[in-house]
Parts: C-alpha cells; sequence; structure tokens
C-alpha cells in the first residue's frame, strides 16, 4: 500500500475533495501538488496567470494542466487553468473563434461577476434588489415566509452524507439555503463568479468547499455526490446547453439520491387564469377573509452601480421538464415551488403569513396538481439504484 500524502493545513481541505474529483475536460484523474511543487512545472511567462494567494493545484497529467487552488476556492475554469511544461500547446478557446453560446456564458459570468453578487448601500445583493419583484432576501413576513417554507420543504430529500452538490450556488443570499447542507459532511459550492464564491465562503463551514467551475464541464467523477441542488439556475444557461448541464449534474449524483432544481417556468393558462380568478376575489373581499396589509415598495438605491448589461434567460414550461426528466429516470416529479411570484403574492395578499401559509398547504398536499399552475416549480430526480 502507497504511504499516505500528508499535506499543510491550507491544503489539507482540499485533499479530502481528490477522491470525488476529476479533469473538467477529460474526465480523468488529478494530483494535488503544493504551491512549490507548481512552479517547477509552470514556464515563468505562465506564472502572471495565478490567482493571488495560490496555495498549490491540481495538476491533470493527462491533459497537461494545472488547475490552481487558494485557501478559499478551487480554480477549475478553462480559461484560469494554466498549461504545464515548455512546449505549451495553445488551449481550445484560444484557437477556435467565440461562438455565440460563449458570449452568452461570459455575459451571466460578467453580469454577476460586476454586479449581481455586490452589495448595495443597503447591504442588499444587487441581483436580489434588481429582482425584488421576484424574491424576498430580508424579511421573513408574507412573501418571505412562504419562499423560506418552499425551500425548506425538500429537507427531507436531502437526508445527508458526504459531499452535496451547490450547483450554481451564487452568494448563499438566503439564509435557509445553508439548511441544505445541515446533514452533510461538506457542501461544495459551483460557480462561475468568483465575487459569488468570495460572498459564498464567508457563510459556510471551514469543511465546505468552493470551486469556480462550469456546471456544464463539473470536475467531478461519475457517481460521487449523495445529494444535489440547484437553485433558480438552469434558466440562466445558453438554451442549447440546458439540456447538457441537468445531464451532468444527474451523472455526477449517486444511486438512490436526489438531484433538486427550484425553476421559473413559462406561465401557463391554468397560472392565467388562477391568478384572474384570485384577483377578482379580492376585489370583493372574500379571499377567506385574508387582510390586504400594506405593500412595501423597495426603494431605490441612488448608489447602486450601474447595471452593465441585460441578464440572460431562458424559461422553459412544465412539459418540456417532465420530458427531460423521463429521459433521466423513472423515478422523477415535477412539483409545485410556488404557484404565485412575489408581485404577485403581494398584490393579492400583502405581508399576509395567513396566506403564505395557506398557500404552502396547498401546495404540499397536491404538489403534482398545483405544478401545471406554478410560477416556480421543483424538479426532484432521484437516481435510480443500477443493481434493482
Amino acid at each position: 500500500m502507497a504511504p499516505k500524502t500528508t499535506y499543510e493545513p491550507s491544503l489539507a481541505k482540499f485533499s479530502s475533495l481528490q477522491a470525488i474529483l476529476c479533469c473538467p475536460l477529460t474526465k480523468t484523474d488529478l494530483r494535488l501538488v503544493p504551491l512549490e511543487e507548481l512552479l517547477s512545472y509552470i514556464p515563468e511567462d505562465e506564472r502572471q496567470g495565478l490567482p493571488d494567494g495560490t496555495i498549490g493545484a491540481f495538476i491533470s497529467d493527462a491533459d497537461r494542466r494545472a488547475y490552481p487552488l487558494t485557501e478559499s476556492t478551487a480554480y477549475f475554469l478553462e480559461q484560469t487553468s494554466l498549461r504545464i511544461g515548455r512546449d505549451r500547446p495553445e488551449s481550445r478557446s484560444a484557437l477556435e473563434p467565440q461562438t455565440s453560446v460563449d458570449d452568452v456564458t461570459q455575459s451571466v459570468k460578467d453580469w454577476y461577476d460586476r454586479f449581481g453578487w455586490k452589495k448595495n448601500t443597503q447591504s442588499v445583493y444587487n441581483d436580489s434588489a434588481i429582482f425584488s419583484s421576484l424574491f424576498s432576501q430580508n424579511r421573513l413576513v408574507g412573501h418571505g415566509v412562504y419562499e423560506l417554507m418552499s425551500h425548506l420543504s425538500i429537507l427531507d430529500r436531502l437526508p445527508g452524507g458526504d459531499f452535496i452538490l451547490d450547483a450554481a450556488s451564487g452568494a448563499i443570499p438566503h439564509a435557509d439555503y445553508l439548511a441544505f447542507s445541515w446533514f452533510f459532511k461538506s457542501r461544495v459550492c459551483v460557480d462561475m463568479s468568483i465575487t459569488a464564491l468570495q460572498e459564498a465562503g464567508m457563510k459556510l463551514r471551514e469543511t465546505d468547499i468552493c470551486c469556480l467551475a462550469d456546471i456544464c464541464k463539473l470536475p467531478f467523477r461519475d457517481d460521487c455526490f449523495d445529494g444535489a441542488v440547484s437553485g433558480y439556475t438552469i434558466q440562466h444557461i445558453p438554451e442549447s446547453l440546458q439540456l447538457g448541464a441537468i445531464q451532468e449534474l444527474f451523472r455526477v449524483l449517486r444511486p438512490k439520491t436526489h438531484l433538486c432544481i427550484f425553476t421559473e417556468v413559462q406561465y401557463s393558462l391554468w397560472h392565467k387564469a388562477l391568478f384572474f380568478l384570485l384577483r377578482a376575489f379580492r376585489k370583493l373581499g372574500k379571499v377567506l377573509h385574508l387582510g390586504r396589509s400594506q405593500i412595501l415598495t423597495p426603494q431605490k438605491d441612488p448608489g447602486r452601480e450601474p447595471v452593465p448589461h441585460r441578464l440572460y434567460y431562458f424559461f422553459r414550461n412544465r412539459a418540456w421538464w417532465k420530458q427531460v426528466a423521463g429521459e433521466l429516470t423513472h423515478e422523477y416529479s415535477v412539483e409545485s415551488l410556488r404557484i404565485l411570484n412575489k408581485s404577485e403574492f403581494e398584490w393579492l395578499f400583502g405581508q399576509s403569513n395567513r396566506a403564505a401559509k395557506a398557500l404552502r398547504l396547498v401546495e404540499t398536499v397536491f404538489p403534482r396538481l398545483t405544478s401545471v399552475m406554478s410560477a416556480y416549480c421543483l424538479i426532484d430526480l432521484c437516481k435510480p439504484d443500477r443493481n434493482r
């Protein structure tokens, strides 16, 4: 038996990750090396690409690439990797022209790096401030309660284990997101935005790890995670890559474990009809006697940085999700996460906690029936046991 390698404390946390890692491009093994050894592999002109605070790297001998490590983050994006050896062939990105798909991916990354995961003068993430009509970040009342209850409803599908994957974790803007890893030894946060991971890192445990990576090219082996969550992410991936991203997330999932995807869906006629009906009832004052308190309108922040550009999104309908899920596994469900979005909820019920609890009760009792009229759905994919 080969002797066990001992790493300095700053690298020790990454040694536990090595068991589930592989090269994101070739899917071959990676080996962990400290900074001194890394510097012996890469030429002088390549060292300028090392991130500040580099402590080592994962090396892909098959692809002749080094993936740098800092104390907080593992860098697995192709553009942040370093070629090893003197005869350094150009990377695929340098040889091939930029495509429209690459442009979309880069624009989403830039939006979150430069703007979305930075805080405004009110200490609210710009992403949450811009989309305040969709999400509640800091107020546990009304829609905030509704949102919190919907997120925590998946905990029974995440019973615990060694690793949970938080795919496109962002900055973990909601405290309830931390509950997803309560029963796991280590949470692996993956995102393309270094700004997001820097923010997320301040909320994580010592055993948790951040990886700068593309969820369409995950640096993980098959069947290695005991659970996975992807919140409001797939819609920001280029349309042609969305299916591949879901397949990639499913690939790294262990048998008999769950991948839970939160997503906004295209509004169905059922959703529009329901909202019209509820609006009519509200006007008559007969919505279960749920009083409508004053709606809080987010104040504009004069100190906020200007939005760099429009954020790309492409929503799918419920039928598409059912088809994709059915092709991956027979153990799946498409359920209601929230029937109403934030603006709809507050227009109808203001800040009523009773309405939030009533809606969640209906969604819990009839998860699949209410999914046909929902603004947000939960896609639950359980990977089948191959031995059955």
